[in-house]
C-alpha cells in the first residue's frame, strides 16, 4: 500500500476509495460470499455422503437453483430504477440468510423435495438480487478509465471472501463432527449436525452482509444533490444542456 501511494502509475490508485459506496460494496461482496460459496460446499457433502447421491445427480440438483437465480436476477434489475440498489442488496441478503436458515435445519434421512429444495429456491433468489445490485452499486460513480479497476476489486472481495468462508465454516463443521464421532454417534447423524453448525454460521454471515448492505451507495435511489456554483459554471453534469438545466432548476 505505501508502494501504491509513491509510484507515478500504481496499480491500485488508492484515491479510488474516494468513490462513495464502493468500500462498502466491496465489504459487502466479501461478507456474502463467505456465506455464499459454503452453501454448495456443505449441502453438495450432505447430499453425497448423508443421502447417498451420485456426483451428477448432486449437480443436477442444484439446476432448479440457477432459473431461481435467473429470475431474480432479471427481476431485480427492473426493481433498480425504482427504489436502489440498497434496499435489493439488503432484501436479498436477508432472502438468502432464511435460505441457508431452512437448509441449516436438514434432518439425517431428508427428502430432496420438502428439506432441500424449498430452502435452495429461497436462497437463490436472494443470490440473484443481492449479486446484480452490489455489482450495480459497486460501479455506480466510478469513471470509465477505473471502470475495470472497480470490476476487479469486486472479484478480489469474492475470492477473499469464499476462502475466508470455506475456511471458518470448515472448521466449525469439523469441530463438531470430530465430538461427535469420539462420542460414538452414527456417521450419518455426526456429519449432519456438522453441516448444521456451518450452515447456521453462513447465515448469519448473509445476515451480516445486509447490515454492511445499508452503507452502500442508493444508486437510481436517492434524490439529487442540488448543484453548486462551481458545478454550474463548470457543467460539471454529464448529460444533455436541457437536463443539465433541469436538475440545476430543482
Amino acid at each position: 500500500m505505501i508502494n501504491e501511494r509513491r509510484i507515478k502509475n500504481p496499480l491500485l490508485p488508492l484515491s479510488i476509495f474516494r468513490v462513495r459506496g464502493l468500500a462498502a460494496a466491496d465489504a459487502t461482496q466479501l461478507v456474502a460470499f463467505a456465506g455464499l460459496l459454503a452453501v454448495f460446499f456443505f449441502v453438495t457433502l450432505y447430499m453425497q455422503n448423508v443421502l447417498g447421491y451420485s456426483p451428477i445427480q448432486a449437480g443436477a440438483a442444484y439446476l432448479p437453483l440457477t432459473f431461481g437465480v435467473g429470475i431474480a436476477a432479471g427481476v431485480s434489475s427492473q426493481l433498480l430504477a425504482r427504489i436502489g440498489t440498497r434496499p435489493v442488496i439488503v432484501g436479498g441478503a436477508l432472502i438468502g440468510a432464511g435460505g441457508v436458515y431452512w437448509l441449516s435445519r436438514i434432518p439425517v434421512h431428508g427428502s430432496y423435495l420438502s428439506d432441500l429444495l424449498p430452502g435452495m429456491m429461497i436462497f437463490a433468489l436472494g443470490l440473484g438480487a443481492m449479486f446484480v445490485a452490489v455489482t450495480t452499486a459497486a460501479n455506480a460513480g466510478v469513471s470509465a478509465d477505473k471502470a475495470g479497476l472497480a470490476a476487479a476489486l469486486l472479484n478480489a472481495s469474492q475470492q477473499v471472501g469464499g476462502a475466508l468462508g470455506l475456511a471458518i465454516f470448515s472448521a466449525i463443521a469439523t469441530s463438531r463432527i470430530n465430538d461427535l464421532l469420539a462420542s460414538h454417534t452414527q456417521p450419518a447423524e455426526a456429519l449432519t449436525s456438522g453441516f448444521h453448525r456451518a450452515l447456521l454460521a453462513s447465515s448469519i454471515f448473509l445476515a451480516a452482509a445486509a447490515v454492511v448492505g445499508l452503507r452502500v451507495t442508493n444508486t437510481r435511489g436517492e434524490e439529487q444533490q442540488p448543484l453548486t456554483d462551481t458545478q454550474r459554471e463548470t457543467g460539471a453534469l454529464e448529460g444533455e444542456p436541457e437536463q443539465v438545466l433541469s436538475e440545476a432548476a430543482a
